[in-house]
């Protein structure tokens, strides 16, 4: 199977290979994982808070973003690391506390 990468010309194939070594390398990769993760628990958590019933508080750092100003990848992306940190270990519990306690808060509006 022909794939992009071994479309490009040899030299072209060997500077995308070292590029994506170096990102791995520094951590880049992971890093974005990162802020697509954050980023999906905000979406989710918009979502949510908008069929839900009943009022549902979020943690202090998940309730920072304003959707209208900017997408939740970007916002994830400004986050110092030790708020992306919380938002990433608050945001499962959060869910988790909504899914075990609050069912109601699932149901459409």
């Amino acid at each position: 199977m022909l794939n992009k990468i071994t479309a490009l010309p040899r030299a072209a194939q060997i500077q995308v290979t070292r590029n994506a070594l170096a990102e791995i390398a520094s951590g880049g990769v992971a890093e974005r994982a990162r802020h697509r993760a954050a980023a999906e628990i905000l979406r989710t958590a918009q979502r949510t808070l908008a069929m839900a019933e009943v009022p549902a508080a979020l943690p202090p750092v998940m309730a920072g973003w304003d959707a209208h100003a900017e997408t939740a990848l970007e916002y994830a992306e400004t986050l110092p690391p030790a708020a992306l940190d919380q938002l990433l270990a608050e945001g499962p519990r959060w869910a988790a506390a909504l899914l075990r306690g609050a069912p109601e808060l699932l149901r459409a509006a």
